[in-house]
């Protein structure tokens, strides 16, 4: 009856060792239906291998230089890195349990054996050298289960290492563009701030003439105020992302100024935007691949956590020499086959058998998570897109209409048809158009990146 428990329970490891078949056909199902969002209109088909170095269409070479950089000293890369190589002396170390372990030892020395009754009279030269060698047979293939997850676990590293790489490069991206944004919301308010001054000083001029009151100095006054106080904050976001750029690229601030040229508009909007379908875009993400890998490595500790049930077999071997005055020279061997079971464990291998199964699981649903993220930050990436291109041509005409606006309001206090309330209340309205179409800019090429991103190509 317990043989026949045992021979059910590895049925089972063999079915869990498939779970990662399920996995895939999860992914097939995930990736057969296509985009939610429409974007036939703005978005273009393509394929992996035409992704790659995508950031090289912003054309921008400032961003390129900061790119390069990061992927060459960036922390986070260099600790991915350091990771693989870890795994890979970890599956070295793994995979030796498929081969026999082969040992030496040797010994020489002088001993008194008490011969001859004089104190040094019995004193021997005794040697011997001996090889050793022992095999584990893995009938059940638990140590082939354990090297394939040390090669699953160097898999799904260097799918990390990947991972870290796109996301590293979307960073620098993301900050570049926020760095420029700000630097150019500092050149508007400077030239915003100008002609408000130049307003407040008429303004003034036409007060001691008693052609304009108190109250339009003040007002005009408050203008000035509060556009002088927003560029202190931009500056400090600039800086902000500067220094952000600093840590994703391992430079210090000071070393990253002479890579980063001032007063640079935000790079080329002309950028279009890509598709892939969602198949290829699963294919090709690097996390989802990490994600795969991890659960097959589950999969295969599961299954060895399963044969732990079953006996073990071994093979040993034994050749050795020694030799001393009173011995001649004598060559020992042995050989032995042994096997080993375990009969009561007080449920040890059943609860470490638990453990392993609940890991797979959590290991699948992460592998799900991973799928739907995917999918998702593809829809979201191309949405918000659509969106902002959308907003940003709305945006584009009201900054327009807030500009005639304002000159027609200056033609018309001229002559004396409007207040000087409706001038400040045009430059107000020009100053918030203005703001809005550089964030609106800003915002598409940043939505524009984390759809390059989440292609998971670079």
């Amino acid at each position: 009856m317990k043989m026949t428990k045992h021979i059910l329970m590895l049925s089972s490891a063999l079915l869990l060792a498939g779970c990662f078949g399920g996995a895939s056909q999860y992914e097939k199902t995930a990736a057969t239906s296509g985009w939610v969002t429409k974007s036939d209109t703005i978005a273009r088909t393509a394929q992996a291998d035409t992704l790659k170095n995508w950031w090289l269409g912003f054309e921008d070479e400032n961003l390129n230089a900061l790119v390069a950089e990061a992927l060459n000293g960036s922390p986070d890369r260099n600790i991915a890195m350091a990771r693989i190589t870890e795994a890979r002396g970890l599956r070295r170390s793994t995979r030796s349990s498929l081969f026999p372990q082969i040992g030496a030892s040797a010994q020489i020395g002088r001993a008194d054996n008490g011969s001859f009754g004089g104190a040094g009279g019995g004193v021997d030269d005794v040697y011997d050298a001996a090889f050793d060698a022992s095999y584990e047979i893995d009938v059940f293939g638990q140590n082939r289960a354990q090297a394939r997850a040390s090669d699953d676990n160097l898999t799904a590293l260097q799918f990390a290492y990947d991972h870290t790489s796109l996301t590293l490069i979307g960073d620098v991206v993301r900050n570049y563009i926020d760095m420029r944004r700000f630097e150019k919301q500092v050149r508007i308010a400077e030239r915003n701030l100008y002609s408000q001054e130049k307003t407040l000083e008429l303004v003034r001029n036409l007060m001691e003439v008693g052609e304009a009151t108190s109250l339009d100095a003040q007002r005009s006054e408050n203008l000035v105020n509060t556009t002088r106080a927003s560029i202190p904050a931009y500056k400090a976001q600039a800086d902000a992302a500067r220094f952000a750029l600093s840590v994703l690229t391992g430079k210090t601030p000071q070393d990253l100024v002479p890579m980063i040229a001032l007063d640079k508009t935000l790079p080329s909007a002309n950028f279009e935007p890509v598709l892939m379908t969602p198949s290829n875009v699963i294919a090709n993400r690097p996390d989802v691949n990490a994600a795969a890998a991890a659960l097959s490595a589950q999969s295969n500790l599961s299954y060895a956590a399963m044969v732990d049930i079953f006996p073990s077999f071994t093979l040993s071997g034994l050749y050795g020499i020694t030799r001393s005055t009173f011995v001649d020279r004598t060559n020992i061997w042995s050989l032995a086959a042994g096997t080993a079971v375990s009969l009561i464990d007080f449920g040890r291998i059943r609860g470490a058998i638990d453990a392993q199964r609940a890991v797979e699981e959590q290991a699948y649903q992460a592998y799900r998570k991973t799928v739907l993220s995917a999918t998702a930050e593809v829809e979201t990436a191309l949405s918000d897109y659509l969106r902002i291109t959308e907003a940003k041509v709305s945006l584009a005409a009201a900054f327009e209409n807030a500009r005639e606006t304002l000159r027609l309001s200056q033609l018309l206090y001229e002559e004396g048809e409007i207040s000087f309330l409706d001038i400040l209340e045009a430059q107000r309205t020009l100053n918030n158009a203005d703001t809005s179409l550089v964030d609106a800019e800003a915002n598409s090429l940043q939505a524009l990146t984390r759809l390059y991103k989440a292609l998971g190509v670079y």
